[in-house]
């Protein structure tokens, strides 16, 4: 089955162009994230502390609890990363497929996709080089799919065809109603019985409601706590699991 929906040309995917490219840059030592919403930091004043901490410490720890939840098989299927930016969460579950790869073979575990427009207001330094350096240094290039695409427009990729769909503070960055799209888009590109999860610092309960209302099964809303505070604005996390 295809990725992609039948009625478009499949994306370029950043990862692979760069890859092929003779002035491809040169690997890093380690990944670098960057810094969440750089005037996001700049409005919080005097909770300034507690906004370096999400974006610097936080949203690692949380995605890393939400992500050993998963099993293995969510986990070998392709995902997808909806705002993925320099790759925090894209990366992190293209190396958990990684270690599964490892001890089933290569051909049983897909890709990890994201998508992005990759604005420099929602993140530092976000663009796709940026996000192919990140997958180097963390030796995720072959399971790592990029692609420039708007999620507050119909996805390039056919029904059903993820396991897992994420997105970690992107969908806040859109118009209420561009973001019902994006929910709504992510439900129709999730796999039966796969899981959305969701990480923002509002919104929340409208994306789990519009899910209810598609008729998903477990759909829960739960603070993230203290590790993620942007300034006064805490986050909550969203897991829902679409009907088989």
């Amino acid at each position: 089955m295809s990725i992609y929906r039948s009625d478009v040309i499949p994306p370029e995917d950043h990862i692979r162009s760069i890859r092929l490219s003779p002035n491809r840059p040169t690997t890093p030592a380690k990944p670098s994230f960057g810094l969440d919403s750089p005037a996001g930091l700049a409005a919080s004043s005097i909770t300034a502390p507690l906004y370096l901490y999400a974006s610097l410490r936080g949203k690692f720890q949380i995605w890393d609890d939400i992500l050993s939840q998963l099993s293995d098989t969510d986990f070998s299927s392709p995902s997808l990363d909806v705002g993925c930016g320099r790759g925090l969460v894209l990366l992190k579950i293209a190396q958990r497929k990684k270690a599964i790869a490892a001890r089933v073979g290569a051909a049983n575990v897909q890709p990890a996709y994201g998508i992005d427009i990759f604005a420099s207001a929602d993140q530092t330094g976000n663009h796709p080089v940026a996000t192919y350096k990140n997958a180097a240094a963390m030796g995720v290039l072959d399971l790592t799919v990029l692609h420039s695409a708007s999620f507050a427009e119909t996805f390039p990729f056919a029904d059903g065809v993820f396991s897992i769909v994420t997105a970690s503070l992107s969908l806040h960055n859109v118009r209420e109603a561009d973001q019902g799209v994006a929910v709504r888009e992510m439900a129709r590109v999730c796999s039966p019985c796969g899981i959305i999860l969701v990480v923002d610092l509002f919104g929340v309960n409208g994306h789990a409601h519009i899910l209810k209302e598609l008729g998903w099964q477990d759909v829960s809303v739960k603070g993230a706590g203290l590790r993620m505070v942007y300034g006064i604005f805490p986050c909550q996390i969203l897991r829902a699991v679409k009907p088989g």
